[in-house]
Parts: structure tokens; C-alpha cells; sequence
């Protein structure tokens, strides 16, 4: 019973999460919330079930967010200054 409602629980946080980006950010922004499911999957599973964080993970996660401030681009923009003159 509690593993139907941890499913139903992500599922309707994903749907929330993924519906709310795809109207502030765009189609091509919100497919990189697909990259967070590792890192939400390990968060679960210390949260709920007590699985240690090991610091490799945690590397990993940091990695992957970084991978997505560079993808995003707005955080390079910001910190150069420069914009792209492609329309």
C-alpha cells in the first residue's frame, strides 16, 4: 500500500512540476526535468526508506546540475553578460 501511494504521490508532484515548466519555460526547457529523476529517485529513497547517500552521489547530482544550469544557458548569459544575436 505505501509503494501505490509513494507512485501516485511522484506521479501527480511530476505531472504538477512538469505542467507548471512547460508553461513558464517552454517545450525545450521542460524536457531537462527529465535529467532530475535520478537525483528525485535517490532523495526518495533516503527520505522513505532510509538508504544512505553515498558522496559519489552526491557528485553525481551536483554534475547533473550543473549539466542543466550550462544547458539552460541563462546562468552564463548572466555571469558574461553576453547575448545571443541568433533570433
Amino acid at each position: 500500500m505505501s509503494l501505490i501511494a509513494l507512485a501516485v504521490f511522484g506521479t501527480a508532484v511530476a505531472y504538477i512540476v512538469f505542467f507548471r515548466i512547460l508553461v513558464r519555460a517552454g517545450a525545450s526547457n521542460v524536457m531537462l526535468v527529465t535529467l532530475l529523476i535520478p537525483v528525485t529517485a535517490l532523495l526518495s529513497g533516503n527520505v522513505f526508506l532510509g538508504e544512505p547517500i553515498q558522496t559519489k552521489v552526491i557528485l553525481g547530482a551536483v554534475i547533473i546540475g550543473a549539466g542543466l544550469l550550462f544547458i539552460d544557458g541563462r546562468v552564463i548569459i548572466r555571469l558574461t553578460g553576453q547575448r545571443s544575436t541568433a533570433r
